[in-house]
């Protein structure tokens, strides 16, 4: 998923947004920026939860154990390192 935007939302979180590229993200589905992994803790689109998101969606991904400076605009979440898979079945 290419990163479109990165904000912070006080006491939830760091929210991610962009269009998820392949596969489906779940809540609770791990995903990597560079070599690091952060857990989805909740997925939103156009203002509500929902609890996965398939390709084609655009979405916001929270994450609350993150700061703002761990994401790039324009860079990718993806699979795990040097991947670009998860054990679930989000792609880039």
């Amino acid at each position: 998923m290419r990163i479109d935007a990165v904000f912070v939302i006080k006491r939830r979180g760091v929210v991610v947004t962009g269009q998820v590229g392949a596969g489906t993200v779940r809540v609770g589905d791990t995903v990597w920026v560079a070599d690091r992994a952060f857990q989805v803790d909740a997925i939103e689109a156009f203002r509500r939860s929902i609890d996965t998101a398939s390709a084609g969606d655009d979405v916001g991904l929270l994450f609350r154990a993150a700061e703002k400076s761990d994401f790039t605009v324009g860079g990718m979440l993806g699979g795990g390192p040097g991947s670009h898979e998860t054990p679930a079945t989000f792609t880039l």
